[in-house]
């Protein structure tokens, strides 16, 4: 399938962060389809990035090399922390693809990050997993004086469902704030891997219904950025 870009006019804040992150120890959260969609929708609004695969899995980083945009592996929690402020003064954007376990390694990312997006689904299981790295952002705040800013978003939902709505007041008690986009359970966001592309790049309505959503989501968290940083 044909890599088109679209055509996108939204602005971005000020003050975007150098270094964003998605991290929840779960498997299968989505952090690598947001970390992708991420790096590329910066790429498409005229940015420099690159994505930095730290999860063992490498899932993202394959995926990045049929899309052709910059990425590096790096899965020690020492060349982490020594690489990515390195890469920050090289690009516009560092996103990173957490790891998806509690460890060194999400630490480290967590100690260097700027903004964490937490990607959570709505069952009650995965609601109940994001505890450990609710903690360990608190963990990273009090060492960083504030850093990371950081944002739960509910992930490959249905809309107007008990699940969802459970979700939403489960999370929006929490220390991290609740974002309010959510993004929906659509088949070609979970076919976009396979296809290597993007939902920006990829043709139909229902692809340009998940870019919007990505995209909306994307801005809500500059904003929240830009306003806490």
């Amino acid at each position: 399938m044909p890599k088109v870009k679209v055509a996108d006019s939204t602005v971005l804040p000020e003050k975007c962060p150098k270094i964003l992150a998605f991290a929840n120890q779960k498997g299968g959260s989505g952090k690598s389809t947001g970390a992708v969609h991420a790096a590329d929708w910066f790429i498409q609004k005229g940015r420099s990035a690159i994505l930095v695969d730290a999860d063992g899995q490498q899932s993202s980083s394959s995926w990045l090399k049929d899309l052709e945009l910059p990425c590096k592996v790096i899965s020690d929690p020492e060349a982490l922390f020594d690489e990515l402020p390195r890469l920050a003064k090289s690009y516009d954007v560092v996103v990173v693809d957490g790891p998806g376990n509690a460890s060194e390694v999400t630490k480290a990312v967590l100690i260097r990050s700027d903004l964490i997006l937490i990607p959570c689904r709505d069952s009650m299981i995965d609601l109940a997993s994001t505890g450990k790295i609710v903690q360990f952002v608190r963990q990273a705040k009090e060492i960083r004086g504030g850093l990371p800013i950081a944002a739960i978003y509910l992930n490959a939902v249905k809309d107007n469902t008990i699940l969802l709505r459970e979700a939403r007041e489960a999370l929006q008690s929490g220390i991290i704030p609740l974002l309010n986009t959510t993004l929906p359970d659509r088949q070609c966001i979970k076919d976009s891997p396979g296809q290597g592309n993007t939902v920006f790049r990829m043709k139909g309505e229902a692809a340009r219904t998940a870019a919007r959503a990505y995209t909306k989501l994307f801005v809500e968290a500059l904003k929240l950025f830009d306003s806490e940083s």
